[in-house]
């Protein structure tokens, strides 16, 4: 790139666009200058609250705009394909939130764009940047927990039922597993790196017949994995990494601030991170360095576990 920072656009303004927005205020090597919503006065308000000096009607014209470097996608799940190619076309890197698409195949199409116009491509799994997941994988690393022989992690709140809101509507790709699950089953490949020996799965269906709650089991050689992920309840919403020596807890993990290490019932450690703010933006940072270093692709995030991923969610699937 050549520009000290980068320049960013955010194509839609919803709930999730707006805590990214928020954070930039402590990144120091992006600057956010364009927002594109089809909603004229949804982009304007946007636009005022984060202080965006470009407003777009169309994303077409923010993927035209020659002084955004980045665009991320935060639009409903179903549309990320479509949309991070059309901005790959145009020369923009892309952030595009999770699941970066809805199905392995879609994946695939959208990384032979990425290759063929050369351009950078991050799923945006913002937990994986986040100090505190960071600091559980040192400890894992250091062996402070020993061999790793289980992973417990859920994620569940009550969703209202609105049969043409995004969560519960099957044409805007809804349901429990694509918008939460994918953390837990992020969690799982981010301190395990392995396929099951062999899984078991429980769904249960919306009125819609989306997955509204989805409890999942790996089974591995030498450990085993429980993860679940629901609309209709609250979940305790913990990560816990648990080895012959000790374990991990990660309160709230998906945005964890803070970690702690117990030896039997001793608490022997504890992590928290001081940020301001909501924490995108240590990912937002992070490809801000790879773009300025010229890379196409993050090491902490790459290709590959997205590929993962969505093998796994597909995996999944297949059982309801």
């Amino acid at each position: 790139m050549k520009h000290q920072k980068i320049r960013w656009g955010i194509l839609g303004p919803g709930a999730i666009a707006q805590q990214f927005a928020h954070d930039f205020q402590f990144v120091t090597k992006g600057e956010l200058v364009a927002v594109a919503s089809r909603s004229k006065e949804r982009g304007e308000a946007f636009a005022k609250e984060y202080g965006i000096p470009k407003v777009y009607n169309s994303y077409e014209a923010l993927y035209a705009d020659p002084e955004v470097d980045a665009i991320y996608v935060a639009t409903p799940h179903n549309f990320h394909l479509e949309q991070s190619s059309a901005a790959l076309k145009a020369g923009k890197a892309v952030l595009c939130e999770k699941p970066i698409t809805i199905n392995p195949a879609e994946l695939e199409e959208l990384l032979v764009v990425a290759k063929d116009t050369n351009q950078y491509l991050m799923e945006g799994m913002w937990t994986y940047f986040l100090p505190a997941i960071q600091k559980a994988q040192q400890w894992v690393d250091e062996g402070r927990i020993g061999t790793v022989h289980h992973i417990i992690s859920d994620f569940g709140y009550p969703v209202p039922f609105d049969a043409n809101g995004r969560m519960f509507n099957p044409d805007l790709a809804g349901g429990a597993l694509l918008d939460m699950g994918i953390y837990t089953l992020a969690m799982n490949w981010l301190f395990l790196k392995k396929d099951p020996d062999q899984f078991h799965v429980r769904m249960s269906p919306a009125q819609t017949g989306v997955d509204e709650e989805v409890t999942m089991h790996f089974e591995y050689a030498d450990c085993s994995s429980v993860l679940t992920t629901s609309f209709r309840c609250k979940l305790p919403n913990y990560t816990h990494i648990i080895g012959e020596k000790g374990y991990i807890s990660i309160p709230d993990f998906w945005r964890a601030k803070e970690c702690s290490l117990y030896e039997v019932e001793e608490r022997v450690d504890h992590f928290v991170d001081d940020r301001g703010g909501f924490g995108f933006n240590f990912e937002t940072e992070q490809v801000c360095e790879d773009l300025l270093a010229g890379r196409k692709e993050s090491a902490i995030m790459p290709h590959y576990y997205s590929r993962k991923l969505q093998e796994w969610m597909a995996m999944v699937a297949k059982k309801f």
